[in-house]
């Protein structure tokens, strides 16, 4: 486990961050361990920063299991309270180029599902 030293003012920079370990550590695919109402921001802030480094792995979504309905310690707020604030950070974070547009999102997931289908898939017990 790595943790990030310096503070990050914006995920931008958070997402800048994981691919610079992802490029000193080698690493081949990656699981992004956040809650669920943060995910969609996340998934494709790292998304656009690899991209950007010519970057192609796997990048696995894993939403921490908390119901929505469980208020934050920090924030005092449920999952459903912070949504609305996310969608419009990921639409800020487009006019910053921070975030993969639509396009880059779908070629990206022809990507993994042509050559990754067994990451996205489960077998049956």
């Amino acid at each position: 486990m790595h943790l990030q030293a310096e503070p990050a003012p914006h995920t931008g920079r958070q997402g800048a961050w994981i691919v610079g370990q992802v490029e000193d550590l080698g690493i081949t695919s990656l699981a992004l361990t956040v809650s669920a109402y943060h995910l969609p921001r996340v998934y494709l802030t790292v998304l656009k920063a690899l991209s950007q480094r010519g970057i192609r792995i796997p990048l696995l979504p894993d939403p921490v299991p908390i119901s929505p309905d469980t208020a934050s310690p920090e924030t005092r707020a449920t999952a459903y309270d912070l949504v609305p604030g996310e969608a419009a950070r990921i639409l800020a974070y487009m006019n910053d180029h921070w975030v993969a547009t639509l396009e880059e999102l779908q070629e990206y997931l022809r990507w993994v599902w042509s050559q990754h289908p067994a990451l996205l898939t489960r077998t049956p017990a």
